[in-house]
């Protein structure tokens, strides 16, 4: 799914939260602009989306690297959730998580634990999803996720 697309799509977002940006910079010390920000009531952001529709490695590290910074510098517990197309064989979600996991594991005690869970999930299992009603982040949804 393009970043247009993605932008413009139905996000079910948990209860007690709502779409805080879309592609705009949500750092106040800094440029971070992730495809979608969720806030929760509290009004700090709790959830990032990241569409990649490219099978390129180091575009899904820079994200994860922004997402760490960001939950770093703000102090907050973050998730990050990357939906990715995938291409044929040449690149999966099993690929592109086994990939990105050893960054994953090396930058987190870096942060302080502030980036608290990373889940890849394909353009297709997250269309589904938002098609059976499951909300970002219930079990159902979690399910057909990869976590780092």
């Amino acid at each position: 799914m393009k970043d247009s697309e993605f932008k413009k799509f139905q996000h079910n977002v948990p209860n007690a939260s709502r779409i805080n940006s879309k592609g705009t910079n949500i750092s106040s010390v800094g440029n971070y602009r992730p495809d979608i920000s969720i806030k929760n009531n509290d009004d700090r952001v709790f959830l990032v989306l990241e569409s990649e529709h490219k099978s390129d490695r180091k575009a899904f590290i820079g994200a994860l690297v922004h997402a760490f910074k960001y939950a770093d510098e703000q102090k907050s517990r973050l998730c990050l959730v990357f939906v990715m197309k995938e291409t044929g064989n040449q690149t999966t979600v099993d690929q592109v998580s086994n990939n990105i996991r050893p960054y994953y594991i090396w930058l987190n005690p870096i942060a302080n634990v502030t980036l608290t869970a990373v889940y890849i999930i394909s353009d297709v299992e997250y269309i589904a999803s938002a098609h059976a009603n499951e909300t970002l982040l219930a079990s159902e949804f979690i399910s057909r996720c990869i976590a780092l």
